[in-house]
């Protein structure tokens, strides 16, 4: 579980992140689940861009993909959702 100052330091580190996966009108796919399962593992800080045509709410989209991932949600901001996922390969780990 991320603190409020781990949230807070991760969202500043995320301002500069590009999307790095689109969900689309399709919605949660088993390959969209591997493509963020790969990003997290690559990158461990991933934002997600949910399109307008989507019609799941979002809440519960990043619920589903905290769950099937095994990661944490930072953030949830207009259609990006922003999760995190402490893995063996540091990259953000020394700052949580």
């Amino acid at each position: 579980m991320l603190s409020a100052q781990n949230r807070a330091k991760l969202r500043s580190l995320a301002t500069n992140l590009k999307d790095l996966v689109f969900i689309g009108k399709d919605g949660l796919t088993d390959n969209v689940i591997d493509q963020i399962n790969d990003n997290l593992f690559a990158h461990e800080l991933i934002k997600i861009k949910v399109q307008k045509c989507v019609l799941n709410d979002i809440d519960e989209l990043a619920n589903t993909i905290a769950k099937k991932c095994d990661c944490e949600i930072v953030s949830i901001i207009g259609s990006k959702i922003l999760i995190y996922k402490f893995t063996t390969k540091p990259k953000f780990n020394h700052l949580i």
